[in-house]
């Protein structure tokens, strides 16, 4: 509905003016015909009126002379064209005016006149076709095209007398261009600020015309040319445009005036949405973009409005995690926000995570701060403290801040904030406004919010928007965001029916999410639990069917749940015969460590291979050759999985719950392990511990491995030395000692194994 509404819309003068001229071939391909018609016509006439004796002598003269005349004639004014053009035009003249005294003479339809007219007629009609054809190419023999025609014929109007415009693309909505500029004497900025007399020369609307940078050559600029009448009407919301996918794919917000939409990658900047009251901001910017992330599968929304309560949020609500409307829940949600981000920080870093990616493990967190200035005057300089670390620390955890105000002022946002911040600007009142709701680059390209004002419903929704993804050609063409409805009130309710499809409380929440989330009583909040890792110690196998269902039904559950999860994965391996722990990740939304476990179990399964020295695994099986194993995964799981079973050295050995506890003998005691004294072992018994595992990684020539190593964690947690500190010292102490190499600084840093005869030689510190 609303791309017939465009196509509708498109059709005005402006535009239409530059696609007709560019796109029509047909009309420069008919007047040779109507020529060869009509001088068919006039020649019949004459010889109706003047072919019998005595007229026909004297207008056989007289059109002769005439025919040499007008030969001459056309030689002497074709002089500017080339040689091929200037013979062209003078026999056509010359050759039509003799066939007009012949067809005097004896009439049209003498074979002699007739076969001049159809064959020589017709093919002097189809070589001006010819000529008429290329010389709208302008990549063929350099002729000037429909667009840079135009800005030929106006060019010195606005002073760029130098300069040439070339069609590069033409569509049905735009039509883009490559501008050359003077070499030395122009820049793109000159350029820039000379488009609005660009516009008036061209005769264009006010608005047409958007110039950016050419990234290969400063002496040329790129022209795109659109229809600002097609921003008049307002768009309806065509609805989620990735449904199900994640938030790392782009929002669409709305319509760029070119018809592109009109998208934003959300981890990336902070963004501020400014505009002036009346312009669309909290609707057009704040719904739009709320609207889409709710239907991202990962991504939790926050939002707090302190100025209008619930009247803005309100319809958000249900697929809102928290929403907060008073003083005092405004505070304590930015103290609860500023509490969890360096837990989510520290958690991705244990787990291996510059960043927060795609199936991580954790909800991506979207806060909206709706009317921020309202928000600093009201709550004070502690909570304005936490909000500025909050911005800047959020993207760290895996989140973005998105703020809306309607002047962006020194005195409403500290510079601090601001710097942080892509922009998203709507109409203003003045401007002076501009500077403050405006990327850098966008105040250079002098675009002009201030043209919409605020509160003419024409321009509602109408903004500019420069954050991540969006490209080179759009950051200073205006757009139009979606609209709700034609009332508020139609607005309200459709956003209500469309947040209750996208309910916050249907997805599953990690443990910072969960904490951090205010949903309404009765939600039924999901908390994934995944199965556990398997325990360091040994576990007793059960002896028949009839104990693994003494078994909780919790427990059997999260069996089931894992069982179900193997058979995806090996579905999915062998579908796409690729075997990658980062696509299962993604595909199956788990965890890091549960996808080893699945990546192991399936190599059990015999559906993988082992790691190779890439670090790759090779599918075993093809999808119909692995079909039985799939349906026994999805009945039976891995038991692997779910105990971890050791061979008992010796079944003579027995001992009962009364018998005493008997300490190790030296030789049975090899590593000389020493029990925790205080929760903790001994520093000497500890770091044997490490030297020993160092020893059986070089063995097993693993040799390289990071201070997070699962293996490494589960040494901490045994000697009780759970600060990573401590183990960060002892890795250290190994490196000066010669027996590690280390890359990198801070969780990037790398250890290799590079001489074990090293740890014989190094004391033992006390």
């Amino acid at each position: 509905m609303a791309r017939k509404q465009q196509l509708e819309v498109a059709q005005q003068e402006g535009l239409e003016r530059i696609v007709v001229s560019a796109v029509s071939k047909v009309g420069v391909l008919v007047p040779p015909w109507i020529v060869l018609v009509l001088l068919y016509v006039v020649g019949e006439v004459s010889h109706q009126v003047w072919g019998e004796a005595p007229a026909v002598t004297w207008t056989t003269m007289a059109g002769t002379a005439l025919t040499m005349l007008l030969t001459a004639l056309t030689w002497a004014v074709s002089h500017h064209r080339s040689m091929l053009g200037r013979w062209h035009s003078t026999l056509t003249t010359g050759g039509a005016g003799m066939w007009f005294v012949t067809a005097n003479i004896v009439g049209v339809t003498h074979p002699v006149t007739g076969g001049m007219a159809f064959f020589g007629g017709g093919a002097l009609a189809i070589a001006w076709n010819i000529r008429a054809v290329i010389r709208q190419s302008p990549a063929e023999d350099g002729n000037i095209d429909a667009l840079g025609s135009m800005f030929d014929r106006a060019k010195a109007s606005f002073g760029l007398s130098g300069a040439k415009v070339k069609t590069t693309e033409v569509s049905e909505h735009k039509v883009k261009g490559q501008m050359a500029l003077p070499a030395g004497e122009k820049t793109v900025e000159d350029v820039q600020k000379k488009t609005e007399y660009i516009e008036s020369g061209m005769q264009f609307p006010p608005g047409s015309v958007v110039i950016t940078r050419d990234k290969t050559d400063a002496s040329k600029a790129n022209i795109t040319v659109t229809n600002p009448l097609v921003m008049d009407s307002p768009i309806p919301w065509p609805g989620p445009s990735r449904p199900g996918g994640s938030i790392a794919d782009p929002l669409r917000v709305g319509i760029f005036q070119d018809s592109d939409p009109m998208e934003m990658r959300v981890p990336g900047n902070n963004l501020q949405i400014m505009g002036a009251s009346g312009s669309g901001k909290s609707m057009g910017g704040g719904w739009n973009t709320l609207a889409e992330a709710m239907s991202r599968r990962d991504v939790a929304i926050f939002a707090v409005d302190l100025s209008k309560a619930t009247q803005t949020l309100g319809p958000l609500e249900p697929g809102l995690h928290r929403l907060q409307t008073g003083k005092a829940g405004i505070s304590k949600f930015i103290r609860d926000l500023h509490e969890e981000i360096p837990k989510r920080t520290k958690w991705l870093g244990d787990h291996d995570y510059n960043d927060w990616e795609p199936g991580c493990g954790l909800l991506y967190w979207l806060v909206l701060f709706e009317e921020i200035a309202k928000i600093f005057d009201e709550l004070g300089n502690k909570d304005q403290e936490l909000i500025e670390q909050i911005t800047k620390e959020i993207r760290s955890a895996g989140g973005r801040v998105i703020m809306s105000l309607q002047r962006s002022t020194h005195g409403e946002m500290p510079t601090i904030i601001r710097s942080q911040m892509a922009f998203m600007c709507f109409g203003l009142n003045a401007s002076s406004d501009a500077e403050y709701g405006l990327s850098e680059r966008q105040q250079r390209a002098e675009v002009s919010p201030e043209m919409w004002g605020a509160g003419r419903k024409e321009h509602q929704g109408k903004a500019y928007l420069d954050a991540d993804g969006v490209d080179d050609q759009h950051f200073a063409m205006p757009g139009r965001t979606f609209a709700w409805g034609s009332t508020a009130k139609e607005a309200a309710t459709n956003m209500r029916a469309y947040a209750e499809q996208w309910p916050a409380a249907s997805k599953d929440m990690d443990e910072f999410t969960a904490r951090l989330a205010r949903l309404p009583e009765g939600a039924a909040v999901k908390v994934p639990q995944l199965p556990p890792p398997a325990s360091p110690g040994a576990a007793p196998r059960p002896s028949d069917g009839d104990q693994a269902d003494d078994r909780d039904d919790d427990e059997t559950e999260v069996d089931e749940a894992f069982a179900e999860l193997l058979a995806q994965a090996a579905e999915i391996v062998t579908v796409t015969q690729h075997a990658s722990t980062q696509m299962l990740q993604r595909k199956l939304r788990i965890g890091h460590e549960v996808c080893l476990r699945v990546m192991e179990a399936l190599e059990r399964a015999k559906i993988v291979g082992p790691v190779g020295g890439d670090g790759a695994r090779k599918v075993l099986m093809s999808v119909d050759d692995a079909r039985d194993v799939i349906d026994e995964l999805r009945e039976e799981g891995d038991p692997v999985s779910e105990y971890v079973r050791t061979e008992d050295p010796d079944p003579t050995i027995t001992a009962g719950p009364s018998d005493p506890v008997i300490a190790p003998s030296p030789e049975e005691n090899q590593l000389e392990t020493e029990p925790l004294v205080g929760g903790r072992m001994s520093p000497e018994a500890a770091r044997r511990l490490v030297t020993d595992w160092v020893r059986h990684r070089h063995a097993t020539d693993r040799v390289t491995f990071k201070a997070t190593d699962s293996e490494l964690q589960a040494i901490r947690e045994r000697t009780g030395n759970e600060s990573r500190t401590w183990i960060n010292n002892v890795l250290d102490r190994l490196h000066r000692d010669g027996v590690l190499e280390k890359e990198g600084s801070g969780r990037g840093t790398t250890f290799k194994i590079v001489n074990v005869g090293a740890l014989d030689d190094a004391p033992v510190p006390a």
